[in-house]
């Protein structure tokens, strides 16, 4: 069981507090104040590659207030006020292939948000995986092929569409002051204008890269797989910093994701599964923990998973605060949100812990208990056609079942 004391709250991240000042410029500017304290706005997908959520308003218990099927999900739900937003594969298995589509759902009753007719906005390039993500006053989807478009979410029509010439995308853009960032998988990162898609600039990267594409006031960070990561200026695409790890490998990106003054990777080589926290400005290495999943921040806490144990870390001291153990040796925790921290259990449950007690507060079993055989990966982002992710706003929880229809959860 968690058991948190002591816990400190930290201030709101540096882009949240510029969005609040800028909150009622032009669409695809600058998200407002209140969407940005009570929704992630896309899995990873927020400029730090984070999952906390200072300000959300959900709380457990909860109770089912609908279930969607609408094709089965292939993004992580984006959830903003009184809307939520998914990818789904509309193919009900007589078309011969995926057929991705955009659904805008009515968070309250789950119906179609948009007008009668247009239900759903189809996707170009109709490979089995896509993303969604928010951010001032747009939606922003990419496909795996890499074609990128920005919609209007009250009315589900589209605003601007770019396809790029080759692309093996996983995750969706990230809007970070104006522009729009995110590399082809391929070794090009580029910017792009919120409101239009004009191409702003492109910058080569050393290798491919799976892994999302991470911003902040310093520049844009990326991922690739010898362990390394590529540091770019916003404006320009110009690389002040370059770091690399010689000899340290794993698969599918090792994911940037900022957090206590310090940016993290995950390194899943063979006897090397750990997350290395570097200094932004040096590359040097300034703590390595035993991981096998991406690390997610909380006021004044690091949790780190490994082999199933969860371990809430103070930030300062890294003395632990608190542990919590799955059954099954796999679990990753998804989002910080209210208070509270939403822990994915590799045994088919998503299960809420009270961030400062530590107490579980409520679980809910997405999936059957997995055969005790079965080989069970703790992070789920390289694997597959989903991008896992929990989604929250106004007082409301989206998740995935087992199936791919979406699950809306209010206060009980």
């Amino acid at each position: 069981m968690l058991t948190f004391t002591g816990s400190s709250h930290a201030g709101a991240p540096a882009e949240r507090r510029t969005a609040a000042s800028a909150a009622k410029t032009a669409p695809g500017q600058a998200a407002t104040a209140g969407e940005l304290r009570d929704a992630p706005l896309g899995y990873r997908a927020n400029g730090r590659a984070g999952s906390l959520v200072t300000g959300a308003t959900a709380a457990p218990p909860f109770k089912k207030l609908w279930t969607r099927d609408s094709g089965r999900v292939v993004s992580a739900p984006v959830a903003v006020g009184g809307k939520v937003f998914a990818v789904v594969n509309a193919d009900d298995g007589t078309e011969g292939g995926p057929r991705m589509m955009l659904v805008g759902i009515d968070a309250a009753t789950g119906e179609d948000l948009w007008p009668s007719g247009q239900p759903a906005v189809r996707l170009e390039q109709n490979e089995p995986q896509a993303g969604v993500a928010y951010g001032g006053g747009l939606l922003y989807t990419q496909t795996a092929r890499g074609t990128i478009a920005a919609w209007d979410p009250a009315t589900g029509r589209q605003k601007w569409s770019l396809k790029l010439a080759s692309a093996t995308m996983q995750y969706p853009p990230v809007r970070y002051d104006g522009l729009v960032y995110l590399h082809d998988g391929r070794g090009t990162a580029l910017a792009l204008r919120a409101d239009t898609g004009a191409k702003v600039w492109e910058a080569p990267l050393s290798e491919y890269a799976a892994a999302p594409t991470v911003v902040d006031a310093s520049g844009v960070w990326i991922g690739f797989d010898s362990l390394g990561r590529h540091h770019l200026d916003l404006k320009t695409g110009a690389e002040p910093h370059s770091f690399h790890v010689p000899g340290v490998w794993g698969a599918y990106g090792h994911p940037v994701v900022l957090g206590a003054g310090a940016a993290w990777t995950r390194s899943d080589a063979s006897g090397d599964v750990t997350v290395i926290a570097w200094d932004q400005k040096t590359g040097k290495a300034v703590r390595k923990l035993p991981a096998d999943a991406t690390p997610v921040f909380g006021p004044g806490r690091v949790y780190v998973a490994h082999l199933g144990k969860v371990r809430a870390l103070d930030s300062s001291t890294y003395k632990a605060a608190g542990t919590c153990t799955s059954s099954v040796e796999a679990a990753t925790v998804r989002l910080v949100a209210g208070g509270y921290v939403y822990v994915e259990d590799a045994d088919g449950r998503l299960v809420v812990l009270d961030e400062k007690t530590g107490k579980v507060t409520w679980s809910y079993r997405r999936y059957p208990e997995p055969h005790p055989r079965s080989i069970i990966l703790a992070e789920d982002d390289a694997r597959g056609f989903v991008v896992p992710g929990i989604a929250t706003s106004a007082s409301r929880l989206f998740v995935l079942s087992a199936d791919g229809t979406l699950i809306a959860f209010g206060k009980a």
